[in-house]
């Protein structure tokens, strides 16, 4: 076989196919394991050949395999989508069906064993969600924003009464109707797959929590549940813990706890009058809201080992998906929040002055309000902030020596913070940026790769927003290891979400939108130039992101002078692409890309950037090679015609 397709192959044969539902329904699970082991794995091939018996050979032969065909087609669309399925799985008929895969590159999962709420149902992660959005989503979700509370949940109910509340994504109601046997008690039935007990308590732990509730009806009528003593209720409360027990829940949880993770109430139905009704009770589980994603059983998953097709263990299936990034980003894990919210906001706001004087170039300002603020607030983790404000201030005037000076007196103070690990996240993104304008790439992403670990503890916001951001600019220098920075910005601008609208807060928004745009222009933040050539379509894209900058300022956030450094040479940049997709214009684009370049060139020179000063003398120079090159094009091109 040619291409990505590996000679790695599986044989089924076939026998009552059309005639044996059971058989049927077993064949075609196990081809489409098969089929999606070849797409996890290195592609292959699956053979399927008809038994001399088999009713598939009554009629015409080319009707008998399309028939199957269709029903395995049928079936990967629903797991892959059409366009994978076309494109990935080829079928050939002759005396057998043939079945050749190429190998996909994010991981198909069959069933992720995952749910959502919705305001009716409760919902099945569909397998056609792409495991990058099931990872953000669910599994990397960093906050639940008004998560339901232990304690909140209903307690009075009238038999026959309509409930004050209804059905939502944080409520379900359930009622069941028949009575206990000897084979099965209401325990049994409550926590048994046909009444989704997992179902539920995956959806509402996936979502922002909520409360199930046995002994109402669909119609939201109370009937409550009849438990005629203790050691009933005594076996509800085993068998429900028991459910939630077997299933997968998030390694920083472990073991799910009762009066955490999960609680039960038996709450009694009144009648009319307010009196007890003997025995009646409605049943309240409340789910707590869980970070990492609730499994109700493992992932169903795929892969070849050894040319024989397997299911994935949970931990591999995990591994792969937390993984794939390729930044060394752990999995989830229990975010750390500040020792005390005063403190969080005295660093917001010194951070908030002291990054805004070096943005704007302000260096006496921004001297005499580090001095201000050294004096004005007590706490370590305020001088720590503002010592890594004198380590970007020194870096981005040339002065390494005093970027280092600064960044080892943080270091010394580091221990006596009360929030070292926010801290320490911070002082690992000054050092790899240290190295980045060092030009020292290769260590500056082993710092990173640390730093991003440590980060996964922190609660979004401008720090997490910042790691990701500097993750974007190490990943746009021409490395092609890793996340995209496409996929980082678009991580900031979510984490920005969880940020208060500051000018800081704005800053980082463009700032991700500089880097997506110099991306796509295939060039690095340094202005190195990574992609050879370009075309119109990334062209278009690079544009899309200057116009999302040209609508923050139209909202009233300029940009700062750093910024605006920034802005003019990636116009620069996108003119310059302009003159080798569109030749005809060649050297009016140059012309226009060398005159932002000068333009961020005097305004680097002006503010004393001396970093950004590099990178515009660079492109004011390329710029001028580049209208030379044109003009003698141009003048060749002259006497060729005269001639």
């Amino acid at each position: 076989m040619n291409g990505d397709v590996d000679e790695t192959a599986h044989v089924v044969q076939l026998r009552k196919f059309e005639k044996e539902k059971k058989y049927k329904e077993e064949i075609v699970k196990e081809v489409i394991a098969a089929i999606c082991a070849m797409l996890n794995s290195n592609g292959g091939k699956v053979t399927i050949y008809p038994d001399t018996n088999s009713s598939i050979q009554d009629g015409p032969s080319f009707s008998r395999m399309s028939f199957v065909i269709r029903i395995l087609e049928q079936s990967m669309t629903s797991i892959i989508g059409v366009q994978q399925t076309v494109l990935k799985i080829n079928f050939k008929t002759d005396e057998s069906i043939s079945i050749s895969v190429k190998k996909l590159a994010s991981l198909v999962t069959t069933n992720y064993n995952l749910y959502l709420p919705s305001e009716t149902q409760i919902v099945q992660v569909s397998s056609l969600e792409e495991v990058e959005k099931v990872k953000e989503d669910i599994m990397n979700r960093n906050v639940v924003l008004d998560p339901v509370q232990l304690g909140t949940h209903c307690q009075t109910f009238i038999m026959h009464s309509g409930s004050s509340f209804q059905e939502s994504k944080m409520v379900s109601f359930k009622h069941l109707k028949a009575g206990s046997s000897k084979r099965t008690t209401l325990a049994d039935r409550m926590t048994g797959k046909g009444n989704k007990f997992s179902c539920c308590v995956s959806a509402f732990a996936n979502y922002g929590g909520g409360h199930i509730y046995y002994g109402i009806t669909d119609e939201g009528v109370v009937e409550g549940e009849f438990i005629p003593n203790e050691k009933n209720k005594m076996e509800i409360i085993n068998k429900v813990e028991k459910a939630i027990n077997k299933m997968i829940w998030p390694d920083q949880i472990g073991q799910p706890k009762r009066g955490e993770q999960w609680e039960i109430f038996f709450e009694s139905v009144v009648d009319e009058n307010s009196n007890h009704i003997p025995s009646t009770f409605v049943i309240v589980i409340y789910i707590a809201a869980c970070m990492g994603g609730v499994f109700t059983e493992a992932p169903e998953c795929y892969e070849m080992v050894h040319g024989k097709v397997q299911k994935m263990t949970f931990a591999t299936w995990r591994k792969r998906v937390l993984h794939s990034n390729g930044l060394g980003v752990p999995e989830v894990v229990q975010r750390v929040q500040w020792s005390s919210s005063a403190t969080q906001r005295h660093c917001t706001e010194v951070d908030e002055v002291l990054m805004t004087a070096i943005n704007n170039g302000n260096w006496e300002v921004f001297l005499k309000t580090a001095k201000y603020c050294e004096n004005k607030y007590s706490e370590t983790e305020v001088k720590l902030v503002v010592l890594s404000k004198w380590v970007i201030a020194s870096y981005r005037r040339g002065s390494f020596r005093q970027a280092y000076m600064f960044l080892n007196k943080y270091q010394e103070l580091l221990p006596k913070a009360h929030d070292v690990l926010i801290f320490a996240v911070i002082h690992l993104y000054l050092k790899a940026a240290l190295k980045r304008v060092e030009t020292k790439f290769d260590d500056a992403r082993e710092i990173l790769d640390d730093a991003l670990s440590q980060a996964e503890h922190l609660p979004p916001g401008l720090v997490s927003a910042a790691i990701l951001l500097f993750a974007a600019m190490i990943q746009n220098t021409g490395n092609e290891d890793g996340t995209s920075p496409a996929h980082l910005c678009t991580r900031v601008l979510q984490h920005l979400t969880h940020a208060p609208r500051s000018q800081v807060q704005v800053d980082m928004e463009q700032k991700a939108h500089i880097i997506l745009a110099t991306f796509h222009l295939g060039y690095g933040m340094s202005g190195t130039i990574i992609e050879k050539d370009v075309n119109e379509l990334t062209l278009e894209t690079a544009k899309s992101s200057l116009m999302a900058l040209n609508r923050l300022v139209c909202d009233g956030y300029t940009f700062n002078p750093y910024r605006d450094v920034q802005f003019n040479l990636v116009q620069s940049a996108l003119y310059c692409r302009y003159s080798q997709v569109r030749p005809e214009g060649k050297k009016y684009f140059l012309e226009k890309a060398f005159q932002f370049s000068k333009k961020a060139e005097n305004l680097a020179r002006a503010y004393k950037f001396n970093e950004m000063l590099n990178w515009a003398n660079a492109s004011a120079a390329l710029c001028t090679e580049r209208l030379m090159h044109a003009s003698f094009e141009k003048m060749v091109s002259a006497r060729g015609k005269d001639n």
